[in-house]
């Protein structure tokens, strides 16, 4: 049987739409699969370069850390007893201008490695005088840490201030066991 020319271009057509439907169809999710597997591939290579970056990195962070350790070590005071965090307060007062009205001495609280010592001080300073006492006590000093302050002006004399402070010092656990 002889196909004319009208037949044989019908076949031809419908040949060409099958192939390309069916390689549409084969080859879409495959497609898709590549893409997505191009995405991982290269969010994986991201990934690696920010990791090798970061290990290259390494020794001059271990350098810097050792550099912080002995530092804090040569510059911190070492508190054993809420006595020493007294002393200390009653010193950076003196130097700063501060007058320390009262001073208490909380419970100490033990944590495991470390204790916290907390102190509740109350003084009348000047606004320079208190920014110099905080500055001596984050500066000057080991592990100590302002929790609570209250500052109030006075009613009869605007640039005299009454603060009320609560300082917790951490400090190492004793030789001889807690205190």
């Amino acid at each position: 049987m002889a196909l004319n020319k009208r037949e044989r271009l019908l076949v031809a057509v419908t040949a060409t739409f099958i192939v390309l439907g069916g390689n549409y169809l084969l080859l879409s999710p495959l497609a898709k699969k590549w893409g997505d597997l191009r995405v991982k591939t290269g969010t994986a290579h991201h990934e690696l370069d920010s990791i090798v970056a970061t290990l290259q990195r390494a020794p001059g962070w271990q350098k810097e850390y050792d550099q912080l350790r002995q530092s804090v070590g040569e510059k911190s005071e070492k508190f054993q007893e809420t006595s020493d965090v007294l002393k200390k307060l009653e010193e950076e007062g003196a130097s700063s201008g501060i007058l320390i009205k009262e001073r208490r001495a909380m419970p100490a609280e033990d944590k495991g490695v470390y204790r916290e010592l907390p102190v509740v001080c109350r003084f009348e300073s000047t606004i320079e005088s208190l920014v110099k006492f905080l500055y001596g006590l984050q500066t000057g000093s080991g592990f100590i840490s302002v929790q609570e302050l209250q500052v109030t002006g006075q009613p009869d004399n605007a640039s005299i201030l009454r603060c009320d402070i609560k300082i917790q010092v951490l400090a190492g656990k004793s030789a001889g066991g807690d205190s």
